[in-house]
């Protein structure tokens, strides 16, 4: 038979049908691979890569036709010289190959080779994403990445007098005002502000190349890039969009108007972003107003825009004063008096001025928008409620650095009283660091946390980055002097404590919050708080170092010491809490003379509040006083049934919580310590427990009460939560005995060994009448070693 011309083949395989269909085909693999691409964050080779392996693909879908249209094919497959049409025969495939022959070409191998090659792809894009994302996480608890559009803000270009400001500035002003509108989510603008510095560093003007790869770099899909120039008595604005998947310019928008209308023409400008380059139905799109989101004052903005470069670094007092400037230009601006608020918080701790400006701050709160608005709801208290509202803000804005670092301090401060772990905060910490190694105030928690722990090489590695940021803070110098007390050699730390009688009152007070949970560090903890108590110090710094010397001296055991500080500190007590209400929660623990005690109770009965009766109360029970307690306990039901509204930057304080943990600690008196641990643990959560405030030491000694009794109890593991909640509680260093008790009986020796070392090295100076705890813990000790030797 004669063999078919090349037509006759051509039309018998159905070439152009089996191209056409390929084709087809392909383009629709093609839209599924780009949204893959988008969702999982392939690399951008992937798309290349697939486009080779379809053309490949092509050729063999052409290559196998054209065999199976050969007249002979059909008679070969029969006799079983070749696989049918459809069968894929891997054993036929190696034979072929081994004898240096193609193997025969069938739809079903050539199908398989397909999906085959694409499941390697997927598979090597994959673990590319793998490796590259290592160590960029928190672990399984890290949250999935934000729905929406990503849009990266970068710096502004300015040209013309004093518009400087406002280069870093439209970062802030056109992030918010684009986050969540035509379903847009904008990157931070502290995470982009810290990429563009560490990546470009010092470039004076980068190239539009330079500038859209720090956006890439953060995970963006679109760039926004602008200037803005100042020429014959106007002011012209003008932003790109770039879509960053091809480099491409999506749109350019420009707008103009009179130097003193900045915060209209950025209004008039997201609008434009948004109906020229974003939003598919310009008609729906909801009016942006910037009156509502920051304020219609230009002098407000420019002290807040100001205010925030400094806040970013750490610089309070510098921030203050331009956020002051700002609310006085603006007082209803909510965003300057939650910038005040938080600073004033890091200068004073809980104060008048940081609770002032916080509450004035939440009366503006509806004008922000959700992201702004979500982290002042979750700064206005730090208990669950804003533990739960700042864990929804993180996982809506994974990529927020000022959201992680502010969940990182409620975790901080109130996650104790809600027996979180430790390592939270300092995972929420370390988070915002890696989106923002320029935020100063991320910090400042796990620089003291090395102390605490005595981990030298983690506090050099901290406390470097740290002074990257701004050298000549006393933040900065204050760290490094902590360190050379700490860790210096002889004639670093001889140097050291020579300068502590010049130090700047910042610097010094700096120390002593690195220092201050450090039971390993006392003497140097002493030395600076002693330094403070200089007549060249301010009055409130005084009484906090007096304070601080009252906590060295109960972290260790030094009763008699203790109490001469209690009664020393001058004027009003520091952060609501007096020497009166400090006796008489450690008399809690069964410690001190009843003499001080007595005279302690008597002090705060003159205007006791709900957390004053439950110590005199406990203080009756001590003495078999029962009617005293009665008389309390009907003064707490009595405020329980009148209990007024709280302002919402307060935890809100139960009394009938209160007068449940006085009968818990009366129930424990009268020997009825199951009743004690079941009334206590339903207390609790009505108690605030947040530091530093009222109940902060009151509630971390009813944590370890507890503890203390479910040891007794035998129900170590319940024990160990509570113990490990309250062990960092200077009021409490016995917890660490009794975490060793719980770590022995769950079996878990080389920490229980870890826990009783521990409470030997600190009270190993304790006063004699304490003498039989630490016996206790060095008999503990000596009985584990002999199990280890065994």
């Amino acid at each position: 038979m004669a063999a078919p011309d090349f037509w006759s083949r051509v039309r018998s395989a159905r070439l152009v049908r089996v191209v056409a269909v390929y084709l087809a085909a392909s383009w629709g693999l093609l839209q599924v691979t780009s949204l893959f691409i988008d969702s999982l964050h392939l690399p951008q080779w992937f798309m290349p890569a697939a486009i080779l392996l379809l053309l490949i693909g092509l050729v063999i879908i052409s290559a196998t036709a054209w065999v199976q249209a050969h007249p002979s094919t059909p008679g070969r497959a029969e006799r079983e010289e070749v696989p049918g049409s459809w069968e894929i025969d891997l054993g036929d495939i190696r034979q072929s190959v081994t004898r240096g022959r193609l193997p025969h070409l069938t739809w079903g191998r050539s199908i398989l080779g397909g999906v085959i090659a694409f499941s390697l792809l997927f598979g090597v894009a994959g673990l590319y994403v793998v490796l590259q994302d290592r160590g960029r996480t928190l672990g399984p608890e890290t949250v999935q990445a934000a729905p929406g559009t990503a849009l990266a803000v970068l710096p502004f270009r300015v040209v013309g007098p004093e518009l400087e400001l406002w280069r870093e500035g439209m970062v802030d002003l056109l992030s918010t005002n684009l986050d969540g509108a035509a379903g847009i989510r904008t990157v931070a603008p502290r995470t982009v502000l810290s990429r563009w510095h560490g990546d470009l560093g010092g470039t004076a003007e980068p190239t539009d190349p330079q500038a859209l790869q720090v956006a890439q770099g953060l995970g963006a899909k679109y760039a926004l890039l602008g200037s803005m120039v100042a020429l014959g008595g106007e002011v012209r604005l003008t932003a790109q969009l770039y879509d960053l998947k091809n480099g491409k310019l999506q749109g350019e928008t420009q707008v103009k108007g009179a130097p003193d209308s900045i915060p209209a023409l950025v209004d008039r400008l997201s609008l434009e972003v948004l109906r020229t380059a974003l939003a598919r139905e310009p008609e729906a799109l909801p009016e942006v107003d910037l009156r509502s989101v920051s304020t219609s004052s230009l002098p407000a903005l420019k002290a807040y825009l100001s205010g925030e470069q400094k806040f970013r670094r750490s610089r309070w007092d510098d921030a203050i004063a331009d956020f002051t400037r700002a609310v006085e230009a603006d007082s209803t601006f909510a965003l300057a008096l939650y910038r005040l608020s938080v600073s004033y918080g890091w200068i004073d701790g809980i104060s008048p001025r940081m609770l002032e400006y916080g509450n004035r701050a939440q009366r503006f709160a509806d004008r922000l928008p959700e992201r702004e608005a979500l982290l002042l709801r979750g700064y206005s208290s730090w208990g669950r409620e804003s533990i739960a509202v700042l864990e929804t803000l993180t996982t809506r804005y994974p990529d927020d650095a000022e959201g992680w670092a502010t969940l990182a301090e409620v975790y901080y401060h109130g996650g104790p009283q809600a027996l979180y772990p430790g390592d939270k905060w300092r995972q929420a910490f370390r988070r915002a660091i890696e989106l923002d190694p320029s935020f100063g105030a991320a910090y400042i928690h796990l620089i003291g946390d090395t102390f605490t722990e005595a981990d030298s090489a983690e506090a050099r590695r901290l406390i470097s980055r740290y002074a990257e940021i701004e050298p000549t803070s006393p933040e900065a110098l204050g760290s490094e002097l902590s360190y050379a007390l700490a860790w210096g050699s002889q004639d670093s730390k001889a140097r050291a404590i020579a300068a502590l009688d010049t130090a700047s009152t910042r610097q010094l007070e700096r120390t002593g919050i690195d220092l201050w949970l450090a039971r390993d560090f006392w003497q140097e903890h002493l030395l600076n708080s002693r330094a403070l108590l200089s007549e060249r110090q301010p009055l409130i710094s005084r009484k906090r170092a007096q304070y601080a010397i009252l906590r060295a001296d109960i972290s260790r055991g030094k009763l008699r010491e203790a109490r001469e500080a209690a009664m020393s500190i001058p004027g009003e007590e520091p952060y609501g809490i007096n020497p009166s209400r400090v006796l008489l929660t450690w008399s809690l623990l069964g410690y001190l003379d009843a003499a001080s005690v007595q005279r302690a109770a008597d002090a705060l009965a003159v205007d006791p509040s709900p957390l004053d009766r439950l110590l005199i109360g406990a203080h009756a029970a001590d003495e078999g006083a029962w009617q005293e307690v009665a008389r309390q306990l009907a003064a707490l039901d009595s405020l329980a049934r009148l209990r007024t509204p709280q302002p919402e930057t307060e935890e809100p304080l139960d009394p009938g919580a209160v007068a449940g943990a006085l009968k818990a600690y009366s129930d424990n008196r009268h020997g009825d310590r199951s009743a004690a641990v079941r009334r206590l643990e339903e207390a609790l959560p009505g108690i605030p427990g947040t530091c530093p405030s009222e109940g902060c030491y009151i509630h971390a000694t009813l944590r370890y009460l507890l503890g203390w009794w479910l040891v007794e109890e035998g129900d170590a593991r319940k024990a160990e939560r509570y113990l490990e909640s309250a062990d960092w509680n200077p009021y409490v260093t016995p917890a660490f005995l009794y975490l060793g008790k719980a770590h022995e009986a769950l079996g878990n020796l080389d920490q229980a060994r870890i826990d009783y070392e521990r409470f030997v090295r600190y009270w190993q100076d304790c006063d004699t009448e304490l003498r039989p705890l630490l016996d206790e813990a060095k008999q503990a000790l000596a009985r584990l070693e002999g199990v280890k030797k065994l």
